[in-house]
């Protein structure tokens, strides 16, 4: 999924990650917190959640709710009209499956997320991808430290209709309180039963200079962004419970590549920008 991912919606995630970087980082007076459908109204005081994040023009994340339950999600990319629609779907009040489809006609991107639990916590998920071209699966273990914290992904790919894994991929973290400080993906190919560790291929993320304020995705739930997170690696900063202020970028045969960040805050330590033109829309909770 990451290479298609990249493929559909790079310019997206550059023009959110990298693309706007002049932010000034302080607090507002109290700027007006938009309501459901993005225009002024009055500030939100009580519990809110995620809506979208929009330059005004387009939105490039939009969250849909109802009662504070996650429903669908939509990512779009920057420079095309290209759309990444998940669709969430419920056992009680625990996600048991996720499915993200693109807007291609046929699908290229077709991936079904079944989830599982253990004790309350997720602790792994299964991916389906099948299209005329295609036949894909992958296994998620979800491992935590001895305190609770997560600490480990690792999914096994069985590629091209393969009875037997043939990729490894291990997402490894490390956590400074609630605030995601590295996370190290390591990619290996399957030797028989086992990773090959002379076919590893590092990238790492590190986030640093954490503020003190609410990160806006911990309005929504964490086994969505968990799941997310393994297709868009860049992203599991979106289980922190702050937001950073910088990211470095190390692959394997490039400079690191430093991107600062900076927001606007309102008076209840909700970002409303994080750049002059990059909005986040919340509604709030009924």
């Amino acid at each position: 999924m990451n290479s298609m991912i990249k493929k559909y919606f790079l310019s997206s995630i550059t023009a959110l990650t990298l693309g706007f970087v002049t932010s000034c980082d302080n607090s507002t007076e109290d700027p007006p917190n938009q309501n459901a459908n993005g225009s002024s109204g009055a500030t939100i005081t009580g519990p809110r959640i995620l809506s979208k994040i929009t330059d005004g023009t387009k939105d490039y994340e939009e969250y849909i709710t109802n009662s504070g339950v996650l429903s669908q999600a939509f990512i779009r990319d920057a420079g095309s009209g290209n759309t990444l629609t998940s669709t969430v779907a419920y056992s009680g009040n625990k996600i048991a499956t996720i499915k993200y489809q693109d807007n291609a006609s046929p699908h290229v991107i077709d991936y079904l997320y079944t989830l599982t639990y253990t004790a309350g916590k997720l602790s792994g998920f299964a991916m389906d991808h099948t299209t005329t071209m295609a036949v894909n699966h992958s296994d998620f273990t979800v491992y935590y430290d001895p305190a609770g914290q997560l600490y480990i992904i690792v999914e096994k790919r069985k590629m091209g209709g393969s009875t037997a894994y043939t990729h490894y991929i291990e997402s490894k973290f490390t956590f400074s309180g609630n605030n995601v400080v590295k996370a190290d993906h390591t990619t290996m190919l399957m030797s028989g039963a086992n990773p090959d560790p002379a076919t590893a291929s590092v990238t790492s993320y590190a986030y640093e200079n954490y503020d003190n304020k609410v990160n806006p995705y911990l309005t929504l739930p964490k086994e969505y962004f968990m799941v997310t997170g393994t297709a868009m690696k860049i992203n599991f900063y979106t289980l922190s419970s702050n937001n950073y202020g910088k990211m470095t970028i190390q692959s394997p045969a490039a400079p690191a590549v430093i991107v600062p960040k900076g927001y606007v805050y309102d008076s209840q330590n909700y970002p409303v920008s994080d750049q002059a033109s990059l909005k986040y829309i919340y509604k709030p909770l009924q």
